[in-house]
């Protein structure tokens, strides 16, 4: 059974990756695992705010969870301060298969985000599936 990791930041196009899930595979052959990252930079965050921050992420974590009602899905709200390092972090945890997010660039010239260029570079030991942000029309 493959081990999806989904890592979602609550933006439209994260969620696209759902749309995706659902056409590549059937709930019985796959593991959906979701991650948002949330800063904990102590120097700038406090203990309690960065525990309120998590509790706020959950919430949005089961929206999306509730949109893959027949898959199984395991959800996670993932600390630190470099989003790209937690998600490999806990890929390797899991032992996950695949990452899919959509890419998040600014600017004419549409590279791929931050987050994204850092998983491609250092999850190697899986497939990274990059999604355009929005539909090509």
């Amino acid at each position: 059974m493959k081990k999806i990791l989904l890592p979602i930041d609550g933006s439209k196009r994260s969620i696209r990756t759902v749309e995706m899930v659902k056409q590549l595979w059937k709930p019985e052959d796959c593991e959906i695992y979701l991650a948002m990252v949330v800063a904990a930079q102590l120097y700038i965050n406090s203990m309690d705010e960065i525990r309120l921050r998590a509790e706020q992420s959950r919430p949005e974590l089961k929206a999306v969870a509730d949109m893959l009602p027949e898959y199984t899905v395991h959800t996670q709200v993932l600390l630190g301060s470099a989003p790209g390092v937690e998600i490999v972090e806990y890929a390797k945890e899991i032992q996950a298969d695949q990452i899919i997010m959509t890419r998040s660039s600014r600017g004419p010239i549409r590279k791929l985000g931050s987050v994204a260029t850092y998983l491609v570079k250092n999850a190697t030991f899986l497939d990274v599936f990059v999604m355009h942000e929005e539909p090509e029309e």
